[in-house]
């Protein structure tokens, strides 16, 4: 019915010799009064339980999201120990390329003495037996 404080302050109730009211009036008044408490209770109880289901839902997604929480976490610091575990590997792996390459560099320096002091060698052999050639 939706009684309002207006509707019941405003609502008037005929006096019956100036003293006394009309009790079937005053019993209508009441049952409306009544009706509109019932209803009022009832919409009253459904929102306390929709309260409690949402009170249940919130700390449910509260829950929900501290594990998403603790998981991100973990992803990130997993990623973290990846990271810096290639990085090790790749770091480990440039310096044997390094060493590598220095040790090539030496071989290749090592090989082209050799291979002039064999050309030398070869030369001046040449050259020696030109001179005796000559000399002959």
């Amino acid at each position: 019915m939706g009684l309002s404080r207006s509707k019941i302050e405003g609502y008037m109730i005929p006096a019956v010799k100036g003293k006394y009211y009309e009790k079937t009036v005053v019993d209508a008044f009441l049952q409306d009064v009544a009706t509109d408490a019932d209803d009022t209770l009832l919409e009253l109880a459904e929102c306390k339980k929709r309260i409690r289901e949402l009170e249940k839902r919130e700390e449910s997604i509260a829950q929900a999201l501290i594990i998403v929480k603790q998981l991100s976490e973990q992803i990130v610091s997993k990623a973290k120990a990846e990271a810096e575990k290639i990085i090790m590997e790749s770091t480990a792996k440039q310096m044997e390329a390094e060493q590598e390459v220095a040790r090539l560099e030496k071989l290749r320096d090592t090989y082209r003495d050799e291979l002039e002091a064999q050309v030398k060698s070869m030369m001046t052999d040449i050259l020696n037996r030109v001179r005796s050639e000559e000399n002959k």
